[in-house]
């Protein structure tokens, strides 16, 4: 490995550490400091030029702390736009799952915003794009819409440990990998 190659893979490590202390702070309701962590993950590694996936993984993160601080405009605007770069990025399966997944989360913000038609359009179209065997959650949503069935709090937060539509969870976090440090000033990266 060249040295190039050694500072792009400790880049990596240190933005993926940084997210990864992020998601603990998600997982003890610190969704504020969470999402000061996911930002921080996210400039170190457009910085780095890491591979997309990365940022696709924090925003994720982002969306996730988003919702549990009730912010569902936020959430439902930021997926929205989210999915709109990833239709125009292309049209593989990839994609067309990127975009299902992201339009999801807009769907149920949409819907814990109480827009309900709003949401089940959009869910309609997460299942165009990839099937109900795809989007189960979606798939569960919109039928409960379809046949006027109230969708609650509870109900909804039931669906959604149900059918796994956190990305942080207990058993996704990985604590080794954290870098449970202050945040990193801009400072330390530019020199100054």
């Amino acid at each position: 490995m060249n040295r190039a190659d050694l500072a792009g893979a400790s880049a990596h490590r240190l933005h993926a550490g940084i997210a990864e202390a992020g998601k603990l702070d998600a997982l003890r309701g610190r969704h504020q400091q969470a999402l000061a962590r996911y930002r921080e993950a996210l400039r170190l590694a457009r910085a780095s030029q890491a591979p997309q996936v990365f940022g696709r993984h924090y925003l994720h993160c982002v969306l996730e702390s988003l919702e549990h601080l009730s912010q569902h405009a936020s959430v439902a605007e930021m997926a929205m736009a989210a999915a709109a770069a990833t239709a125009e990025a292309g049209d593989t399966p990839f994609h067309r799952r990127d975009r299902a997944m992201l339009l999801e989360r807009a769907a149920v913000a949409q819907l814990k915003a109480g827009d309900r038609a709003l949401a089940a359009q959009t869910l309609a179209t997460v299942l165009e794009l990839t099937g109900a065997a795809a989007q189960p959650l979606a798939a569960t949503l919109l039928g409960w819409l379809e046949r006027g069935l109230a969708v609650d709090a509870v109900r909804l937060a039931e669906a959604q440990r149900r059918h796994r539509y956190w990305v942080v969870r207990a058993d996704t976090v990985d604590r080794s990998r954290a870098i449970d440090a202050p945040l990193l000033g801009r400072e330390l990266f530019h020199g100054r």
